[in-house]
């Protein structure tokens, strides 16, 4: 690894733990996401470990990650002697799929027509319920009004959390008021660009042929997939015509992909060599691994 990887990777992890308090679970939750699931979503802990550490997060906060995960559900823990493996449960299987139609494959953005409406009951999961739909990319009409595209994926209720879904077009005349009421995009343009500047460093380094191998892929491209898939989940995919033209998604997404595909087959390199799961080697990936940001 030369000079400038270095400096652009040492740079990430310090960002990492600039952000306060850091979420061990989340960032092991975007590894599990990225390159575990597509290799069947079991994975022995020391080879979460070793990543982990590489990002200098110690062996104690990773085991207090994981018996959070399987307390929440996300994981279930299986003991061979003295190792231990972890596979993603069927909740969380469900969980990722959703998210990397929108990391991966960028929905298609409607030009118009229906339009997702979801009214939220008067349960106690209310509250919760409307936190997970706006970080799911609706926007917010009323109180217990929000709206979102026909791409925009529904997140299951939470508990107590009933809603109604229906679909509808809006009228010409108030299309444009009510999404400009709904939707806030100055927040979401801001962390993209936050997202270009910590990542620019590392593509020029890349696109002058300063490659990244092992270890070291794996971890500028856990970081890279964490800090974008907590920007574009939020994301609501509005149809061009309320995007400004200089949109900072377009370019932000243009950035992740084009590292994403120089770090993916060393990353997995690293991965086949360090990973296993109870069955021995991990398997193969899922179609269509490989061709990941294809549309970039």
């Amino acid at each position: 690894m030369k000079v400038a990887t270095s400096a652009a990777i040492d740079k990430l992890v310090v960002a990492l733990h600039a952000c306060q308090p850091l979420r061990v679970w989340s960032l092991i939750v975007t590894f599990y996401g990225d390159a575990v699931v597509p290799r069947g979503g079991e994975i022995w802990l020391g080879t979460i470990s070793e990543l982990m550490q590489a990002m200098e997060i110690d062996d104690r906060a990773v085991r207090a990650a994981m018996s959070r995960l399987a307390r929440d559900g996300w994981v279930e823990r299986y003991k061979i002697g003295r190792r231990s493996f972890y596979g993603l449960s069927a909740a969380g299987h469900d969980e990722f799929a959703a998210a990397s139609e929108r990391i991966y494959t960028r929905p298609e953005t409607q030009e118009g027509g229906e339009w997702q409406i979801v009214l939220l009951g008067e349960g106690n999961g209310r509250q919760s319920q409307r936190e997970r739909l706006l970080k799911a990319g609706f926007g917010q009409l009323s109180a217990n009004m929000l709206i979102g595209t026909i791409a925009t994926a529904i997140p299951g209720p939470a508990a107590g959390g009933a809603t109604l879904v229906f679909r509808s077009t809006l009228e010409r005349g108030s299309e444009e008021d009510l999404i400009g009421r709904a939707f806030d995009l100055a927040p979401l343009a801001v962390r993209y660009h936050a997202f270009m500047e910590r990542y620019k460093p590392l593509w020029t380094a890349l696109d002058d042929g300063d490659l990244l191998a092992g270890i070291d892929a794996m971890i500028a491209r856990t970081l890279l997939i964490h800090d974008y898939r907590r920007i574009v989940l939020r994301d609501p995919f509005l149809p061009k015509r309320y995007l400004p033209e200089d949109w900072a998604g377009h370019e932000a997404r243009k950035l992740c992909a084009g590292i994403y595909k120089v770090l993916q087959k060393p990353s997995d390199a690293w991965l086949c060599s360090a990973g296993q799961s109870r069955d021995g080697d991990l398997p193969k990936p899922v179609s269509g691994y490989f061709q990941r940001f294809a549309e970039v």
